[in-house]
C-alpha cells in the first residue's frame, strides 16, 4: 500500500512480507542498482512491462515467481540463480515492514524497516542509488539515443530479427557496437523507432515464455 505524499518528501509503502520476500526484494533491488539500471530499464531488459519492478519496490506486487527469477538473472547477467537468493531475514512467518523512498537530485535512498508489535522499528537494509534522471545531461542523452537508432537500423537491415530476439540480445549486440555509455532506455527508445513504422518491414513485439517478451522482423 503507498501512502501518498508530495514528490519532494519521502514516500512511504507498507505490507505484510514473509523473511524471503524481503531477501528476493533486497536482492533484485541490489543488483539492479549494482548494474546503474532504473526500474523501468531492468523491467524492459526482462522483457516485462516497464512497471513491473517498480510495482515490486513500492510493495504493490509481492514475490517473485521461477520465471521471473529466470529473467531477472539474464537481464542482470548473474551467473546463477544462487546469487538472487541471500537470507538477510530470519524465520518463517510475516511481518509488517516499511520501505522508505527519499529521491534527491544526486541520489534516491532505499531503508527498509521491520514493524515489531511492540512499537519499535528493526532497520533492514539501507540502500543507496544514483539519480540517473537528475544526473542524465540532455545533449548527451539524445547523441546516445541516436547511436543506438543507427546502430539497430544497420542490425535491422542485416538477419538478426529473422529470428525473434530478446531485449537483452539485442542490448548486447548494440553494446558490443559502441563505445558510448549506451543504457537500455536508449535502445527503448530505438526500438519503439522500429516497432512504429507505418511501413514494412518492422519489428513486432512478441510474448515469449522463457524471455517475457522478443522482437521479430514482419514483412506484411
Amino acid at each position: 500500500m503507498k501512502n501518498k505524499h508530495n514528490s519532494s518528501l519521502p514516500l512511504i509503502y507498507k505490507a505484510m512480507l514473509s523473511p524471503v520476500n524481503v531477501g528476493m526484494l533486497y536482492s533484485f533491488m541490489i543488483k539492479r542498482i549494482a548494474k546503474g539500471y532504473s526500474t523501468s530499464e531492468v523491467s524492459f531488459l526482462m522483457g516485462y512491462t516497464n512497471d513491473y519492478m517498480k510495482q515490486k519496490e513500492e510493495l504493490n506486487s509481492i514475490g517473485f515467481t521461477y520465471e521471473d527469477m529466470h529473467c531477472f538473472q539474464h537481464a542482470v547477467e548473474e551467473l546463477s540463480l544462487r546469487g538472487l537468493i541471500p537470507s538477510i531475514e530470519n524465520g518463517s512467518s510475516k511481518c509488517e515492514y516499511q520501505l522508505i523512498k527519499i529521491s534527491g537530485l544526486a541520489k534516491i535512498e532505499f531503508m527498509m524497516i521491520r514493524l515489531e508489535k511492540d512499537g519499535q522499528e528493526t532497520p533492514i537494509f539501507h540502500l543507496i542509488e544514483n539519480n540517473t534522471k537528475g544526473n542524465a545531461h540532455k545533449v548527451t542523452e539524445l547523441s546516445i539515443e541516436a547511436q543506438a537508432i543507427a546502430i539497430l537500423h544497420v542490425l535491422f537491415e542485416g538477419k538478426l530479427f529473422y529470428i525473434p530476439q530478446s531485449p537483452l540480445q539485442i542490448y548486447q549486440k548494440c553494446r558490443s557496437r559502441t563505445s558510448a555509455s549506451l543504457s537500455p532506455r536508449h535502445l527503448q527508445a530505438a526500438l519503439l523507432n522500429l516497432t512504429k513504422k507505418n511501413d514494412f518491414p518492422k519489428l513486432k513485439r512478441i510474448k515469449s515464455k522463457d524471455n517475457g517478451c522478443m522482437y521479430e522482423k514482419v514483412f506484411e
